[in-house]
């Protein structure tokens, strides 16, 4: 079973990897089998080449985590870690969550959620919390830009996993 320490240096490695744009490299923390809910109470990411889209997708959005401190589980295998994500395309939008990772004895992520809701989130300037029909403005045009830039497939990712 993985430590508190290893516990700890994983999530945190995850943000830093994120902040890197290495689809690869944040992948490689990932098990075949991984769960990747983001956010928490949408239909789950599984398995490993399916979240290397959403990973591709957020490094092409600019995504940048700034991580908080995490806090483990007493059960061997969980970590939590607040963070703030910003995405800088097509303006900036942020959010105010907090990850729940379980690291596998094999030292891999096997499940991540991403706890957020829409009061969670602040667009531009983040001088106020934004309202539902603002962020689905935002999302929708995160989405459009996707699907004009990469196609309904998503990014393809190059040999490296980083973006053409």
């Amino acid at each position: 079973m993985p430590d508190e320490e290893t516990r700890k240096r994983i999530v945190l490695e995850y943000a830093a990897r994120m902040n890197a744009g290495d689809v690869d490299r944040v992948l490689e923390l990932f098990a075949d089998d991984i769960v990747f809910e983001d956010p928490v109470g949408i239909t789950p990411i599984v398995g490993r080449e399916a979240v290397r889209h959403h990973i591709a997708w957020s490094i092409a959005f600019k995504v940048h985590e700034t991580p908080g401190r995490p806090v483990c589980a007493m059960d061997d295998r969980q970590v939590s870690l607040p963070m703030v994500v910003t995405v800088q395309i097509p303006t900036r939008l942020a959010f105010r969550i907090v990850s729940v990772i379980e690291v596998g004895d094999d030292d891999l992520v096997h499940r991540a959620r991403a706890f957020w809701g829409l009061t969670d989130t602040t667009v531009g300037d983040g001088s106020k919390p934004t309202g539902v029909a603002e962020f689905m403005e935002v999302t929708a045009s995160l989405a459009r830009l996707s699907t004009e830039r990469f196609g309904a497939a998503g990014p393809p990712p190059s040999r490296n996993g980083a973006l053409p």
